[in-house]
């Protein structure tokens, strides 16, 4: 039987993820046949579902795009199976759960994801959001943001996801912690951040340039506001696939 991961990663054309948060379908629709090259996937999230949702659904039934569908379920197992197993079409090949839903969640998740097929889509953790600075974490009770971090990825790969989202200055200590099979998604990708300074440009913290994330073992760079607020959205989306051509996992 093919491993989803690996399956997933050799059939992403590249690395990047158009994070499609707009407002309006058509909007979404114009971007997506203007980009060229196009995107490896695209982010489908609660920003355009919860105001377009029939025709995302019947965009979903229809596309020949990988979809990653970004709902960061966290409920009881039944509902969260149940959601899944509503995904409409076989366009989906991502979608999040929260890792601090626990082992019952997270297991009765991949078994939901497992009834699709052999081509299921992966299961991916959301370890710690990437806007939680140490203040945020402190309020939380959290004052070790690694070993939190460590703790919930470790919990949700044994429990039976493929994968886990984290900043992508988490990056290296999850390499060596889980080595190269868990599937990596980062968001927080800036042209220009500084590595490593934890000081992000907007609510993303320990944000990164695309070729810092790569270096350290990003499967997938998830990236919204730098393409959808240029004014040049497909010359960016073209860089950062020059990027990543150029740019590979050194761990």
């Amino acid at each position: 039987m093919t491993d989803p991961v690996e399956h997933l990663r050799k059939t992403l054309a590249n690395p990047v993820c158009l994070a499609l948060d707009v407002p309006d379908w058509e909007r979404g629709r114009f971007l997506l046949d203007l980009l060229e090259p196009r995107p490896g996937m695209v982010k489908i999230g609660p920003v355009l579902y919860m105001r377009e949702s029939r025709r995302v659904n019947e965009w979903l039934e229809q596309t020949d795009r990988l979809v990653f569908l970004d709902f960061k379920w966290h409920d009881i197992p039944h509902t969260v199976a149940e959601a899944i197993r509503g995904i409409p079409g076989k366009a989906v090949r991502i979608f999040t759960v929260h890792a601090q839903g626990g082992a019952k969640m997270i297991a009765a998740a991949r078994e939901a994801a497992e009834r699709s097929g052999p081509e299921r889509p992966l299961v991916v953790a959301v370890t710690l959001l990437t806007h939680l600075d140490q203040t945020e974490l402190g309020k939380l009770g959290i004052d070790d943001r690694w070993n939190e971090l460590r703790k919930l990825g470790s919990l949700a790969l044994s429990s039976g996801a493929d994968g886990l989202v984290m900043s992508p200055g988490d990056l290296v200590g999850a390499r060596k912690e889980w080595g190269s099979t868990p599937f990596l998604l980062t968001p927080g990708i800036r042209f220009g951040a500084r590595e490593g300074s934890g000081t992000p440009p907007d609510d993303q913290v320990l944000a990164e340039t695309p070729e810092s994330a790569l270096k350290k073992g990003s499967d997938l760079l998830v990236v919204g506001r730098p393409i959808l607020e240029s004014p040049n959205p497909s010359g960016v989306l073209e860089e950062l696939i020059r990027i990543a051509r150029n740019s590979s996992f050194s761990g």
